[in-house]
């Protein structure tokens, strides 16, 4: 970044949910989404060599890959077919020499060939391959292709994204300090106030708890963003700020001493801090459950993300997730499982022959 500072969603590439504040002399990788304020980014690649595009060169290299035995099927099927007319025309040969009427041997022949016809092997397994997928789909799981359902059967190693995943991806309000004497309900009312005028994420899970509460939410105005910073409006005849620790000491206003966390952090203040809302992602009910059925089976199980180590480590904790990787690119999580699957000299359950040959 070259000019200005923003507030991006980097979601798409490291899975984090929570808005990096990017400034310049920031590397912007492509796919961000600018939440909000304005900059000038200089590209350095081109669209070929972006992030995004190894994810997608990745996803389409994985969908193209046919499951080992509908490769099996398909390279035998040229022999098979030969074997079925040599063995149809055997017979027919046998009949005649057994003084068997020309007809009923041709008749008998044709049965043979019928029977043992190649095109019931060749479609047999793109027909169960099928069947699995939409049995899958139907108990709203999703096969990226037949090497994962053929392989699934032998996986001991899973691994597991956090945003989307393990998260529902999106910021709920999860704590608030309060250092005013009205109490957090009024912190959270005054925040709220503010942040319904914005359509950035934070803003819109305090505005979300505000309104689960019940709490009214007040007519702001001399409404100001301060890019990758926070914002400000009037309320009730005072100014109020919420935004980051730096907004915060921009402005003079003493931040209270207080434990840092690796949630996400928004401080609310006029002329004195009010208080702090911390935000984190939600984690999905049923994630816990599912990563305790696989741990009693004897798999392997671990998180990959592309999150800070904090984030990733709140939740792999809540899950039971011992072994985790953060700060992960999509093409390392790819690496670091095949690390893993060579040390237990078996492929993890979604590779194929393509990506397991060494770069």
């Amino acid at each position: 970044m070259i000019e200005g500072a923003t507030p991006a969603d980097e979601s798409a590439s490291t899975g984090e949910a929570i808005p990096v504040v990017k400034q310049i002399g920031d590397v912007v990788s492509g796919g961000t989404l600018n939440l909000d304020g304005q900059s000038v980014i200089r590209a350095t690649r081109r669209l070929g060599e972006s992030a995004l595009s190894r994810i997608l060169d990745l996803i389409e290299m994985a969908q193209q890959q046919k499951a080992p035995a509908q490769r099996f099927t398909d390279n035998s099927s040229r022999y098979y077919t030969w074997i079925a007319l040599s063995l149809a025309a055997v017979v027919f040969v046998v009949l005649l020499l057994m003084h068997c009427p020309v007809a009923d041997a041709f008749y008998r022949s044709l049965t043979v060939l019928v029977v043992v016809s190649p095109c019931a092997l060749v479609l047999l397994v793109p027909s169960a391959i099928l069947v699995a997928i939409a049995a899958g789909a139907r108990g709203r799981i999703l096969f990226r292709g037949g090497v994962a359902v053929e392989n699934l059967a032998g996986a001991t190693q899973f691994a597991f994204d956090k945003t989307g995943t393990l998260t529902k991806g999106a910021l709920v309000v999860a704590r608030i300090a309060s250092f005013d004497s009205q109490g957090e309900k009024a912190v959270l009312r005054r925040a709220a106030s503010v942040a319904h005028l914005s359509t950035h994420p934070l803003a819109r899970a305090i505005v979300a708890k505000a309104e689960n509460r019940n709490l009214p939410i007040n007519e702001a105005t001399d409404f100001l963003n301060v890019p990758g910073l926070g914002m400000e409006a009037s309320v009730d005849r005072n100014r109020i700020l919420i935004g980051s620790r730096r907004l915060m000491r921009d402005r003079g206003i003493a931040i209270p001493a207080v434990e840092l966390t690796t949630e996400g952090e928004v401080w609310i203040a006029n002329d004195q801090v009010l208080g702090v809302i911390y935000l984190r992602d939600e984690i999905r009910p049923a994630a816990k459950r599912v990563i305790d059925f696989l741990k009693r089976s004897g798999l392997s199980v671990t998180l990959f993300t592309g999150d800070r180590v904090g984030p990733a480590a709140i939740v792999a904790e809540q899950v039971g997730i011992t072994d985790v990787r953060a700060e992960l690119s999509p093409q390392a999580k790819l690496n670091a499982f095949m690390i893993g699957a060579r040390r237990e000299k078996r492929s993890p359950w979604w590779a194929t022959e393509s990506t397991m040959r060494p770069a």
